[in-house]
């Protein structure tokens, strides 16, 4: 049966809120800037999982005792509505003893993607569910099996690194043997069924895609750049890389060192590097415009989005929220945000702020 529900007063279960607020943009010295508007949401339950596209934004809700069925849905800011994608197969996600739930989620212009993770003690499966955001019916395109021991060595078969921009989804498809290495490795087009794209170990992870371009962290810290058709563009080697985004001529990385490296995505020829604020991380990169997750000054949970100029370096703390922020992201509309509240049965909050916000922010003084 399919299952579809829009968000309504109603519905206080799935949002508490919808508000625009204030926000006060911070630079690096210290000085404040104008406030600007920021459409926010606030969601009953644990926000696991974001993706932004356009100025729409995907998130997943964890299953909670006043509502017992994990949920993926859709909400468009701009309109000030929000929709269910998932259906029934998705609502068991948070049922499993040591699974994830949804794992990973990845929002592609009409289309949505998403990966369940369920496992017990001595087996761990991944199931890839495609929907149409306009229809929504979600749809299993390829499920992976493994066995063995769950806090040891599992043999199988496992799905992960999803990513999605422009209408354009994939992800990796790999297998692990008896000792736990792994033994085949294919990078894959996400459609009505699974396509090989690329194929070996130089595939994995998937971390980042503008529609065009397929950015792999692999496990040597080596990133390749990947076309949508398959072919291996070219590499770069930057130190300790921990996040890793790209978007038109830009490849941005941020590194163990605290540090923010930016490199021209069709030369692979490094072009800026600067110093990034102490473990950020949640890279991504728009309109010459990077913007990254970090904790303030003192440490603990992330709770600052910092926008920073690629051409110029220049750097400001957009906003800062409760903690913890689970990440960022950046579209030409605007930028995207969740944080949830640690405290048990405090709701979570969507945020999203227009490109022309930040880019008043990085022009203020």
């Amino acid at each position: 049966m399919h299952m579809r529900q829009r968000s309504t007063p109603a519905r206080a279960a799935i949002v508490a809120a919808l508000a625009c607020v204030g926000l006060l943009v911070v630079a690096l010295d210290g000085s404040a800037a104008r406030t600007a508007p920021v459409w926010q949401r606030v969601v009953a339950g644990q926000i696991e999982r974001f993706s932004l596209s356009g100025a729409r934004i995907a998130y997943d809700v964890h299953a909670q005792a006043a509502s017992p069925c994990n949920r993926v849905l859709v909400w468009s800011p701009l309109r000030g509505s929000a929709a269910r994608i998932s259906g029934r197969q998705t609502c068991n996600a948070d049922s499993t003893s040591t699974g994830a739930g949804v794992r990973e989620l990845a929002l592609a212009g009409g289309r949505i993607a998403w990966i369940v993770n369920e496992g017990g003690n001595s087996e761990s499966s991944d199931h890839l569910y495609v929907s149409a955001v306009a229809r929504p019916h979600e749809r299993l395109v390829a499920a992976a099996f493994r066995s063995g021991d769950v806090s040891g060595v599992l043999t199988g078969n496992w799905l992960g690194g999803l990513v999605g921009a422009n209408g354009f989804l994939a992800v990796d498809h790999w297998a692990t043997n008896a000792g736990g290495e792994v033994t085949t490795v294919r990078l894959r087009r996400v459609g009505t069924r699974l396509a090989d794209l690329a194929q070996g170990p130089g595939t994995m992870l998937a971390k980042s895609t503008d529609g065009k371009q397929v950015a792999v962290l692999r496990s040597d810290g080596v990133v390749g750049l990947y076309s949508s058709h398959g072919a291996l563009l070219r590499t770069v080697s930057p130190h300790l890389p921990t996040s890793v985004a790209v978007r038109g001529d830009f490849l941005g990385v941020l590194t163990d060192d605290d540090t923010l490296v930016v490199y021209n995505s069709h030369s692979g020829r490094r072009v800026r590097t600067w110093r990034a604020a102490h473990k950020a991380s949640s890279l991504d990169i728009s309109n010459g415009i990077a913007t990254y997750a970090a904790p303030l000054p003192g440490g603990g949970y992330s709770r600052a989005v910092h926008v920073r100029w690629l051409k110029s370096g220049r750097d400001r703390v957009l906003l800062t929220t409760p903690p913890a922020l689970i990440g960022v992201q950046l579209e030409p509309a605007g930028l995207g945000y969740a944080f949830d509240r640690i405290a048990p049965k405090r709701p979570s909050t969507l945020g999203f702020v227009p490109m022309s916000q930040i880019v008043r922010a990085l022009r203020a003084r």
